[in-house]
């Protein structure tokens, strides 16, 4: 679906341009999903991450779908917005990132680890989720970087 040249702005209209992909009963399910089960707005958002972080179990798979979807959605404002704009969404992509780990530990980590792990330093983290801390720092921190 993200190929079919998924397109999410950063007022959130969200539209599949492949419009043969966009036909499809996949497509559609992908969509009704982005366009009414996604949070969208800031507070939206911190409630489902406040609601993720007390749940010791395994999500059920809808929900899981749904935090997964709206890191996709997190991934493209960030590549929408502007300015600050830009680190509220960095902070919203990298905190859901953390709780996909987290949920995908739940059951097979050492017991009292898991809550742990989402919060784990980027350099301790396994180096595949560590290596996506240069890609996503923000634009403003780059700047100040290069300029210093």
């Amino acid at each position: 679906m993200l190929w079919g040249r998924l397109d999410i702005q950063a007022n959130g209209t969200i539209q599949l341009r492949d419009e043969e992909l966009a036909s499809l009963r996949p497509a559609r399910w992908f969509m009704q999903i982005l366009e009414g089960e996604v949070p969208k707005t800031p507070m939206e958002i911190e409630q489902h991450l406040r609601y993720y972080s007390l749940t010791d179990i395994p999500l059920p798979l809808t929900e899981f779908d749904r935090l997964l979807f709206t890191s996709v959605y997190c991934a493209y404002q960030i590549r929408s917005a502007q300015g600050l704009d830009k680190n509220l969404w960095i902070r919203f992509f990298s905190q859901l990132a953390d709780e996909i780990f987290r949920d995908l530990c739940k059951g097979l980590c050492p017991a009292n680890s898991t809550l742990l792990l989402a919060s784990w330093p980027w350099k301790e983290k396994p180096s595949h989720l560590a290596s996506l801390k240069d890609f996503y720092r923000s634009n403003l921190a780059r700047a100040k970087r290069d300029t210093q």
